[in-house]
């Protein structure tokens, strides 16, 4: 039967409805295969440009996370720096200044802070209130502190029942170079849950995981999968992207999976995306084209059926009229619409060759007017997707300056397409302010018909302002006629942001150096090149510094030093501070202070030194002469209290009997006591003394060699201003003098309780008796009594009150710690005690 219709069609031939329809096909199916290839191409690309969105938003929750790990890790670093927690001598009684700033800082961030020794033992933990035991708590991550010397961020960790799990930031403290304790930070999860969540995609689910493959944090099921595996299944197998796997979620479903690592914490952000999610866009794409094709083919065949009707009816006369063309019969004439099949009837009388080649030349062309018009469409079509495809905003004009096409982008970034732009629209786009320069310059170039660049501000569809660079070339026909322009938008915003904070930042460099009269200094290590700025050219007396220049201006005992501190900067040792002496063109010596820090490339190699000059040599005159000064004072002072021994002696020398001694015994015994608190404050060059030594120099000569103390002295750390120290000092010589010789020190049993503390701005010390034999109060007031209960409630502007219970003296001292018009002594130990004392060593 099939060979019957093959042999059938072969004798017959097609009809012209499968012939119309075949045409049709033709011409509409390359266009569709075509399209179909880039709808493919498109597919890929939209894929990768997904993936590549995906993998940034994974980095910008990365990068979230990591500016909150250096938030934590800096509020650490400043708090083991803090002057409080070094003054405290890290012991639990002494850690007062250190906790309350510590649990300021808990107060405020809402984090609790803990401080430890090496063994793990707790000294600081804002989770307890103040004065509860502390455990032995030793943490994970304390080890890895001490040993690198760096900041660690530990992984996640249980929490207590009924609390979510934390995670711990672990900073070390260092004391004379060495990490001696670790100061950490416990922070609940939740913390990353938030940033999570913040601009979650729909239908994202991300995570945070430690580097033990512990989730920290879920944006979905948060609660319950905290501190639980991380699920395996989501790599199921790579997709040949960088860090990017399809897997199945929690829920059994396809995902698109994506992770990148956290630098600061070594933790891993992933984000699950649905596969039905990733390819929705295509399956819409897919189907629009599906539908399209199949319509057009429908509609192409259904013209090439009904015009079939129209031409067989007259092509079946023509057959008809065959027969009598080849008999020389007059061929009759065919009514019919087609022109060209009535032409052919009309001109069948006329000759048969005729006929034929009027068909030829009508068949030749219609198929290059077909040929013509495919080409053309297929043209505008490659165009259209070219155009949309592109990273750019591309537009045409006419040859009157109207827009007549834009792409997609202006629709994604404007929301306009070109009905909206055209009849000069596209005006509402451009910032108010830069419309006039823009027009002025296009117009100058379309009359020109020149090419075309400007850099303005946009307005988008959500009214932010945005930055473009507009480019454009005219556009000419095959005869050279101007039909128009065509161009690119590129949207520049971040480089003008990026330029602007750049600018920005090298004019307050700029500022800051001039105020601080700063200097840089660079030293291209790979050249030996060195560059100054200006004021590190005004310093040294010339620019560039070569190194024999250099040579000749530092002082030769500063080169060894400070090559030293350059090649320990380089090997990364130490940092780079410095400071040392220099001569130029004849010139005083001078003091020049340096600080520098290396930058090194991928490898870790140093590339270059950078640093800043300032010259010093003011402060180092005035350091000098205030060292002079004190030295002198101090000499001077020792000179006059022996000048005024030496006078009390020679004036008591001719007096004689058992008052004389006295008097002489304690003149001097008061002078002496006078002597040790002035080389108490003179150690400390003037600047104040500790109360404990003041007590213990007064205190020291009353207890005998090998014996056990009569005294117990307790009170916190204290230091005290010189007038206060003088005055105290000899209080407590009078008080120790009226107890050796009457009150609690006359008897072996006697003993002596000396506390102090500190309240409201106040210091209040009390003397209190106890052992000795039962006093009698005084029928008169002797001069050590008068010396403590009026002359130094006037030294001090504070009371005294001297009262003689017969259980033992109590003597009770209220004294302001703050001088008159000064500040307090607590605040000139954190301000100026650690530099006078560091001076007096010697240290700079």
């Amino acid at each position: 039967m099939i060979r019957r219709r093959l042999n059938a069609l072969r004798r017959d031939g097609l009809s012209t409805q499968v012939y119309l329809v075949a045409l049709a096909i033709a011409l509409i199916g390359p266009g569709l295969i075509f399209t179909a290839v880039l709808l493919g191409r498109y597919a890929a690309l939209e894929r990768v440009r997904f993936q590549q969105d995906a993998r940034e938003s994974v980095r910008g929750i990365a990068l979230s996370i990591d500016r909150d790990m250096a938030g934590l890790v800096s509020v650490l670093q400043t708090l083991s720096a803090s002057p409080r927690l070094r003054q405290a001598g890290f012991g639990q009684d002494t850690l007062g200044g250190f906790e309350t700033q510590a649990r300021a800082v808990t107060e405020t961030t809402g984090l609790r802070l803990s401080l430890r020794r090496r063994d793990g033992t707790q000294l600081v933990n804002t989770a307890l209130p103040p004065g509860a035991p502390l455990p032995q708590d030793p943490h994970p991550e304390d080890a890895a502190v001490l040993a690198t010397k760096q900041p660690v961020i530990g992984g996640v960790r249980a929490g207590a029942p009924g609390q979510p799990p934390t995670y711990d930031v672990a900073v070390p403290v260092t004391i004379d170079g060495a990490p001696a304790y670790v100061l950490s930070v416990t922070v609940p999860v939740d913390r990353l849950h938030q940033i999570l969540v913040q601009d979650l995609a729909p239908g994202w689910t991300t995570a945070v995981v430690d580097r033990s493959g512990l989730l920290l944090a879920r944006s979905e099921d948060h609660a319950s999968l905290a501190g639980q595996p991380m699920q395996a299944a989501l790599r199921g197998h790579p997709t040949g992207a960088a860090d990017i796997w399809e897997g199945i979620d929690r829920r059994r479903r396809p995902v698109l999976y994506v992770e990148t690592t956290a630098k600061a914490a070594g933790w891993t952000v992933g984000a699950s995306i649905p596969r039905q999610q990733v390819e929705a866009p295509l399956r819409t794409w897919v189907l629009a084209f599906g539908g399209f094709g199949l319509l057009a083919l429908a509609v192409s065949s259904a013209l090439a059926v009904t015009l079939w009707a129209r031409v067989a009816e007259p092509l079946r006369q023509l057959a008809a009229a065959g027969g009598a063309l080849a008999a020389g019969q007059p061929v009759p004439r065919v009514s019919t619409p087609i022109r060209e099949i009535r032409q052919l009837a009309d001109t069948l009388a006329d000759a048969s060759q005729s006929l034929r080649r009027r068909i030829a030349e009508r068949d030749q062309a219609l198929a290059e007017q077909s040929r013509s018009l495919a080409a053309l469409r297929e043209s505008e079509a490659r165009f259209r997707h070219m155009a949309d495809s592109a990273p750019a905003l591309i537009w045409m004009t006419d040859d009157a300056g109207e827009v007549v096409f834009v792409n997609l982008h202006y629709d994604y970034l404007f929301g306009r397409s070109t009905e909206t732009l055209s009849g000069g629209r596209w005006r509402e786009i451009v910032h108010p302010d830069d419309l006039p320069g823009f027009e002025a310059a296009f117009e100058s170039a379309f009359a020109a018909r020149t090419p075309f660049r400007h850099a303005t501000r946009v307005i988008d569809r959500h009214g932010a302002t945005r930055w473009i660079l507009c480019e454009g070339v005219a556009r000419l026909d095959d005869h050279g006629r101007f039909l128009g322009y065509t161009g690119c938008n590129v949207d520049i915003t971040e480089a003008k942001d990026a330029e602007t904070a750049l600018r920005e930042g090298e004019e307050r460099l700029r500022l800051a150096l001039a105020a601080g009269r700063l200097g840089t200094w660079e030293i291209d290590l790979a050249s030996g090149q060195h560059r100054l700025s200006a004021r590190s050219a005004e310093i040294f007396g010339q620019a560039p510094l070569s190194r024999e220049a250099w040579t000749r201006t530092v002082h030769p005992e500063d080169r060894a030093r400070i090559e030293a501190a350059l090649a320990a900067l380089l090997a990364g040792e130490a940092e780079y501070r410095t400071e040392f002496r220099i001569r130029t063109d004849g010139s005083p010596l001078r003091w020049v202070s340096a600080q520098a820090i290396v930058q090194r490339d991928a490898g870790g190699r140093a590339r270059r030194v950078i640093g800043i000059h300032q010259e010093v040599t003011e402060r180092k005159r005035a350091e000098e002469h205030l060292r002079l000064l004190v030295h002198e004072l101090n000499h001077r002072v020792k000179n006059t209290l022996a000048t005024v021994q030496s006078i009390a002696m020679q004036s008591l020398r001719g007096l004689d009997g058992v008052q004389a001694a006295s008097a002489k015994t304690a003149f001097e015994a008061r002078l002496i006591a006078l002597a040790r608190v002035h080389d108490v404050l003179t150690r400390e060059s003037w600047e104040g003394a500790e109360l404990a030594e003041v007590v213990k120099d007064a205190l020291a000569p009353l207890d005998g060699p090998g014996a056990p103390s009569r005294f117990a002295v307790g009170g916190p750390s204290l230091r005290l201003p010189p007038r206060i120290a003088l005055s105290i000092a000899m209080a407590l010589h009078e008080l120790a003098t009226n107890a050796v010789k009457y009150g609690a020190l006359s008897v072996p049993a006697g003993q002596v309780a000396l506390s102090w503390s500190v309240a409201d701005g106040c210091l209040s010390l009390r003397w209190q008796e106890r052992g000795g034999p039962p006093v009698v109060p005084p029928t008169r007031t002797g001069f050590g009594s008068r010396l403590i209960e009026r002359s130094l409630a006037r030294e001090l502007d504070g009371t005294v009150s001297l009262n003689f219970p017969r259980e033992g003296v109590v003597c009770t001292i209220v004294a302001p710690l703050a001088e008159p018009g000064g500040i307090r002594p607590e605040q000139r130990a954190e301000s100026g005690a650690a530099p006078a004392r560091r001076r007096a060593a010697g240290q700079p």
